[in-house]
């Protein structure tokens, strides 16, 4: 392919990683992304290149960044519970009294946030219109019966989490989780952050058509976790979305014009990397989180063979990815969420590190190019 241009700045000691930046685009598929790391509250590295079919790609181009908006809704949760508003380990109740319909009355905000709630989808249809009142969604689920006993199983809740802990959030604060990340985080720290858009806007730049899935291992694995009914239903949510091309619907208005906490923030690197600097330390004056709030959401709570699909190699604390077989981020005490189609949001407590890289091609499978730029990451430190 032609030479990539790779703009940005690379503080010495952090070359390597904007040497992997450009194999990424020589040898594993990139056309656009971003890399940004942050080390004791300033930017190290900030670098970005590539085209999409918007145009050229700048270090303000913003995306959609799937998973990764499960890690910024525990920030705000958590963010909630330092400030005494909610109680981690009491009854989901407590905040939303409906909830505790059929055998959910013991489930608590901690298992809803590590994936042990047995909520994975909704039972009952929605529809885009329930979406955009969020409300319908929750109702839902407050009335289901889980799949399991809470607390006894896990299992990825690819987008419930997000209405689980956003109407916990918004009885305990009266907030939803759009609004808190608003007031509280991105207004304070300068981001540009949203769940959802307007793909009008100039700034935003679709997502490419997702490479292929080249690993006949993981094709297989693929297929069996969308063949599993339970799955597929936790990412259509009954019809709404195709399941099997859902970096195609992330373009649509569908998916865009909705409040998803666990599926469609859109923001870009610089702002993904600066918030999980400010849960590691202060930046420009600001910190979100203390470092025992987030010692404590370190502590694994749910890895291993799930109660439905492949075991991925994955761990969850209290909402966030921690470090695992599956992404090593920079070993253990990192925290974060990656999305799928490859993007990744980490910070590490100790070294007060923070990384976020964006991409707007999809990955097929394997995709390593956020662990290259970990492994690059690590080397330099």
């Amino acid at each position: 392919m032609p030479a990539v241009q790779v703009e940005g700045r690379v503080s010495s000691g952090f070359e390597a990683i904007a040497d992997t930046f450009t194999d990424n685009f020589r040898h594993r598929g990139d056309t656009a992304a971003s890399c940004v790391v942050y080390a004791q509250g300033a930017p190290v590295v900030d670098i970005w290149a590539g085209q999409t079919a918007r145009g050229a790609w700048t270090p303000d181009t913003r995306t959609v960044m799937f998973s990764v908006s499960k890690g910024v809704t525990t920030v705000c949760l958590l963010m909630a519970a330092e400030r005494g508003l909610i109680d981690l380990d009491a009854p989901v109740a407590k905040y939303w009294p409906e909830f505790a319909e059929n055998g959910k009355e013991a489930t608590t905000v901690r298992q809803l946030l590590a994936h042990q709630a047995g909520l994975v989808a909704p039972e009952a249809d929605v529809t885009v219109e329930d979406l955009r009142a969020c409300q319908p969604v929750a109702d839902t689920l407050a009335r289901q019966a889980p799949a399991w006993a809470p607390g006894t199983a896990y299992a990825y809740h690819a987008l419930t989490f997000g209405w689980l802990a956003g109407e916990v959030l918004r009885r305990a604060t009266g907030l939803r989780p759009g609004q808190w990340l608003r007031e509280h985080v991105a207004d304070p720290l300068n981001l540009t952050m949203t769940y959802g858009a307007d793909p009008a806007s100039a700034d935003f730049h679709p997502l490419a058509d997702p490479l292929p899935i080249t690993d006949p291992e993981a094709a297989a694995l693929m297929a069996a976790a969308l063949g599993a009914p339970m799955i597929e239903r936790s990412i259509s949510l009954g019809g709404v979305f195709d399941a099997t091309r859902i970096t195609q619907e992330a373009n649509t208005e569908a998916w865009l014009s909705v409040e998803i906490p666990a599926g469609n923030l859109v923001t870009n690197a610089r702002s993904l990397a600066r918030l999980y600097a400010a849960t590691v330390g202060e930046v420009d004056g600001v910190r979100l989180l203390g470092a025992d709030v987030v010692r404590d959401a370190l502590v694994v709570r749910s890895e291993g063979r799930p109660f439905v699909g492949p075991d991925a190699g994955g761990g969850w604390g209290t909402g966030f990815m921690t470090s695992s077989t599956h992404r090593p981020m920079i070993g253990p005490g990192s925290f974060g969420h990656d999305g799928l189609g490859g993007c990744l949001g980490f910070a590490h407590l100790e070294s007060e590190i923070a990384f976020a890289y964006q991409t707007a091609q999809p990955g097929g499978l394997p995709d390593d190019r956020a662990n290259a730029l970990c492994r690059a990451l690590n080397a330099c430190l």
